[in-house]
């Protein structure tokens, strides 16, 4: 078992690490092409990256189902060339220019280089193409000749629409920006030792489709502004392929409360087989159960130990899937807790375990200045989170219009960093109009991929006016809810569907100062966005053009001092409000408004910092 995979370090198991070749990569200037001359914003992971180290930098990237069997991480150099709508792909064939995978297509880290004019600033496409040779064989003949193992192609996120291919066999399809998709490629890899190519045809319209896109914008490459940001093409999520035996797990859906943790394991088998789950804590088994394949089954823990932010404990799984051929199993992990509202000295609050504490974070954007959608690595991700609670003193994130890869869920689940998981919107009519069938796959998709991760304790299905004048908010609400009754669901943070009072929040925005949303007996009050205020620190900005903030503070201090007056206030009107997201983790691009310069360089002195901190615990912690 790689009981790594619930400590703290964020690696989770060792890769298998083949050479990457060096050449033709280089990074461009990371920073606006409208500022004169260009910046050159990146942050100290972002320094680190080239192709040898790309890989070492991003862990296993699905740590609640970890295999310890032959798995390989395909980041590195792919080649790359723009493509052209229903252009027949070019297998076999080398590709014009290289990419820097999993970082977009518009990132510096990319390393692509804008061909159509002398700005030093990467590309966007609306049609691409990725290529990449990969040894096959490794994967397919992990197990023995009697139990000949499948081969898995997985993809973290790919932006938008993709089509894989692997040696010029189609392998698959998927739509959907944000949530993972994988292949069984046995059957295309070559019968000999060559190298097996992977071919990958990618369509992203960005705003200019009927897709939830979030703040990407295609204009902010050349005139950014205000609350938009530089789009995220492509490949934005590890690439990786794992060898499995001939029956295998596909997914786990795991739900634990205060007493039992229920599993189901979804399988490439009939619902016959046996399954076996154990539960671990301090490498020892204390419970147990079985059942069959595909069905839930549900296992009690003998004296749990609950999650929460004051202590985020997670208890080691084990799931097997019985076979008198060759065994598959996953290692996994849990945490236990409940969710619901519940009437608190006659309020209505969010209760976590039984008991209310105020919860009072970040709006956090997640946008990097080298990476874009990317972190670059994992070290990267938790730094973000790790400011939250321990340089800042927050316990919450409201992760806004962006789905993260699994590694920062897990990241939140090991801090004990509560989330408010936004529904990825489409933002603003522009050019297109949302089309339902894409905004009810991905809302599924984010469910079904990050519903294990105790951390989440929300959905935010609507923000703002960005889509839900399109939508029968009412049924977004009910079947969300009806899908995961773990959870609470707010209908439309900041938005006019709020008014409908259909779901379990009062979710006001108020910028800069948070006013007092009243509860009801159904609803808690929440002020879903407030502050923005914006200290500029010169050197450290995307653009030198300046920059947008709600309310602009003069100097850091100013900034430091007025957030701690914006908690006063919150604490005036605490009967009734339950939790507040201030915008924001960090600057990006030209919205100046975080307490982190963008690139995650703090723009408070200790002292500032200090203050900060003691005025969110007194927030969190101070007695109704």
């Amino acid at each position: 078992m790689c009981k790594a995979v619930i400590a703290i370090t964020l690696v989770a198991c060792a890769w298998a690490l083949p050479p990457q070749p060096t050449n033709g990569w280089k990074r461009t200037n990371c920073g606006s092409p409208a500022s004169q001359p260009n910046t050159d914003i990146i942050t100290e992971w972002g320094k680190q990256v080239n192709p040898d180290t790309v890989k070492t930098m991003f862990g296993y990237p699905r740590p609640q189902m970890y295999r310890k069997q032959y798995h390989e991480n395909l980041n590195g150099l792919w080649e790359f060339q723009e493509a052209q709508e229903g252009q027949t792909p070019a297998f076999g064939t080398t590709l014009e220019d290289q990419i820097l995978v999993p970082f977009p297509v518009e990132s510096c880290l990319s390393g692509l280089v804008n061909k159509s004019n002398t700005l030093n600033v990467p590309p966007t496409y609306q049609h691409m193409w990725y290529r990449t040779l990969f040894d096959g064989s490794k994967c397919s003949k992990y197990w023995t000749p009697s139990a000949k193992s499948r081969c898995i192609l997985h993809f973290g996120a790919v932006d938008w629409q993709t089509d894989v291919y692997v040696n010029g066999l189609y392998a698959g399809s998927h739509t959907g920006g944000y949530d993972g998709f994988s292949f069984d490629v046995t059957d295309s890899l070559s019968s000999d030792d060559t190298q097996d190519e992977i071919f990958v045809v990618v369509h992203d319209p960005s705003n200019l489709g009927p897709q939830p896109f979030g703040k990407q914008r295609i204009s902010a490459m050349y005139n950014p502004g205000g609350d938009t940001y530089t789009p995220s093409s492509g490949i934005w999520q590890t690439v990786w392929v794992e060898a499995v035996p001939p029956e295998y797990i596909e997914s786990l859906t795991i739900s634990a409360d205060t007493e039992f943790v229920t599993v189901r394991p979804n399988t490439n088998v009939p619902n016959n087989r046996p399954v076996k789950v154990e539960v671990w804590d301090n490498g020892k088994v204390i419970a147990s159960g079985t059942g069959t394949a595909n069905f839930e089954l549900a296992v009690k823990v003998p004296s749990p130990k609950l999650w929460s932010p004051e202590s985020p404990f997670l208890y080691n799984m084990t799931v097997t899937l019985e076979n008198p051929s060759v065994a598959d199993y996953v290692d996994s992990y849990f945490g236990m807790r409940t969710v619901e509202l519940k009437s608190v000295d006659g309020t209505t609050r969010p209760v976590l375990n039984g008991k209310f504490r105020f919860f009072a974070g970040f709006l956090d954007q997640s946008w990097w200045p080298d990476g874009q959608y990317t972190a670059p690595g994992d070290e990267a991700l938790a730094f973000d989170l790790k400011a939250t609670k321990q340089l800042y003193g927050m316990n919450m994130i409201r992760l806004h219009q962006k789905v993260n890869s699994e590694q920062w869920y897990y990241i939140a689940d090991t801090l004990g960093i509560v989330i408010f998981q936004d529904m990825v919107q489409h933002y603003g009519d522009g050019a297109s109009i949302p089309e339902e069938r894409y905004y009810w796959h991905d809302l599924k998709a984010m469910i079904d991929g990050r519903g294990n991760h105790p951390s989440i304790i929300q959905w935010e299905t609507f923000n703002e006016g960005d889509m839900v004048k399109h939508f029968n908010a009412t049924n977004v609400v009910e079947w969300t809810r009806k899908y995961d009754p773990t959870r609470l669901v707010d209908t439309n943070s900041g938005g006019p569907a709020n008014n409908l009072k259909v779901g379990q929040v009062n979710d006001i925005h108020d910028y800069p100062w948070p006013k007092d949303p009243k509860p009801s007996p159904t609803q808690y009050a929440m002020v879903g966005e407030f502050g923005g205020l914006g200290a500029f620190v010169a050197g450290h900005m995307w653009t030198t053009n300046g920059c947008f903030a709600y309310d602009k503070s003069a100097t850091p201090q100013v900034q430091a001092d007025t957030y701690v007056n914006m908690t006063e206030n919150l604490i005036k009107v605490r009967n009734d409000v339950s939790a507040s997201v201030y915008t924001q983790t960090t600057d990006l691009e030209r919205e100046c408004d975080g307490f982190l310069n963008y690139d995650r360089t703090n723009k408070f002195s200790d002292a500032q910092t200090a203050a900060i901190a003691t005025a969110n615990q007194k927030l969190i912690g101070t007695p109704i």
